[in-house]
């Protein structure tokens, strides 16, 4: 019967990490978002750190994976509960959203020059009349 250590199954571990994290980005590839590509290669280098420092026994590079690993796990759940919508997490989906087209609105300019611009003496606003007033407008 054969015998594993805790060392030979921190490298199996990470050897499994090293393949599904390259199939998860040849599939991040064919899509258009570039930060889950990103935080891929991050989570790959610390993953061969990880498994460096497991060969040779370097205890820094381990806590340093240990420590990226609860992050990475955490991150995961959290974006997986995101897209399933699960608990309240549909209502922060809401509120992110409503903060980003408050920002987008808020920062919408109203200065833009049309093809006659906005000279003081030209273009005058709509005024509140019983009646449509037609304004001549100089050019």
């Amino acid at each position: 019967m054969g015998y594993c250590s805790g060392r030979c199954t921190l490298i199996f571990v990470c050897g499994m990490q090293l393949v599904c994290v390259l199939e998860r980005q040849i599939f991040d590839f064919l899509g258009y978002q570039w930060a889950p590509i990103l935080a891929n290669f991050v989570h790959i280098i610390i993953v061969i750190l990880g498994l460096f420092g497991t060969i040779q026994y370097r205890p820094r590079y381990i806590t340093g994976y240990a420590v990226w690993l609860v992050f990475w796990v955490t991150w995961n759940v959290f974006v997986i509960c995101f897209y399933l919508e699960a608990g309240d997490l549909s209502k922060l989906a809401g509120f992110i959203y409503a903060c980003y087209v408050v920002k987008c609105i808020t920062e919408e300019e109203d200065s833009f020059d049309f093809i006659g611009g906005f000279d003081s003496y030209g273009y005058q606003g709509p005024q509140k009349t019983s009646h449509l007033q037609l304004q001549p407008m100089y050019m």
